[in-house]
């Protein structure tokens, strides 16, 4: 079993590594960071990903001073699935604001299951509300990271022409209707998406899973769980 990781912790566990010792917490730092998660799902089943981290302001500047090119910090990150993959990354600073910004596209995201699909959100996950017009459902949490507390809002997008939607709470899913495209490479289904979990800040992130630790991460954030024992011992 893969361990699920978490996309807002997983990039601040990054910005730690690029940063070293330069970034690392202390009372001073003081403010907490703001997360904003933008997944837009598309006909096919994958998924347009935007998450922007704002720092407080010495946070921001240490790592302006330390990190010399964002995208060096998305070259690890792939699928952990096989029919899934993690394309068109991209990192920018946005010094205005304080804000880093990632993007990416996550092929094959969504669980095809005929005229029926379904994203899978972790628990911790707070629903808020569905804007059935926009085709929006929010999700709020709040929680302390390795550079202090975080607390933001997932926005996810369903594809125009969606029907149906709903938050099914006991299952801990949204869920939608829309025919499958017939176009070749369109979303067959393959294992359902894991949705993300809580790691060590614990807000709502659908593409978590599909994100595999760099090779350099520290053991403490991407550790997966050993596998089992072989047959006989």
């Amino acid at each position: 079993m893969i361990r699920r990781l978490h996309v807002a912790d997983t990039f601040v566990a990054l910005l730690l590594l690029a940063a070293g010792t330069a970034v690392r917490p202390s009372a001073a730092s003081g403010g907490e960071i703001l997360y904003d998660g933008g997944f837009t799902l598309r006909p096919n089943g994958d998924m347009a990903v935007v998450i922007k981290l704002t720092l407080p302001m010495m946070q921001y500047q240490r790592l302006r001073d330390n990190v010399s090119n964002l995208y060096l910090m998305l070259r690890g990150l792939a699928s952990s699935r096989a029919d899934t993959e993690v394309v068109e990354k991209k990192a920018d600073w946005d010094d205005a604001n304080r804000t880093i910004t990632f993007s990416m596209t996550v092929q094959g995201a969504a669980r095809n299951l005929g005229n029926r699909w379904e994203i899978p959100v972790a628990k911790g996950a707070i629903f808020t509300t569905f804007n059935e017009k926009e085709r929006t459902f929010y999700f709020s949490e709040a929680g302390s990271g390795p550079m202090g507390p975080v607390r933001g809002t997932t926005k996810g997008v369903l594809p125009e022409g969606a029907t149906e939607a709903k938050w099914d709470e006991a299952r801990r899913i949204v869920a939608y209707v829309m025919p499958a495209p017939r176009a070749a490479g369109a979303s067959q289904g393959g294992l359902l998406i894991p949705g993300a979990v809580a790691a060590a800040v614990g807000l709502v992130l659908f593409i978590g899973s599909f994100l595999a630790a760099p090779k350099r991460a520290p053991a403490a954030a991407w550790q997966s769980p050993p596998p089992p024992p072989a047959p006989g011992r």
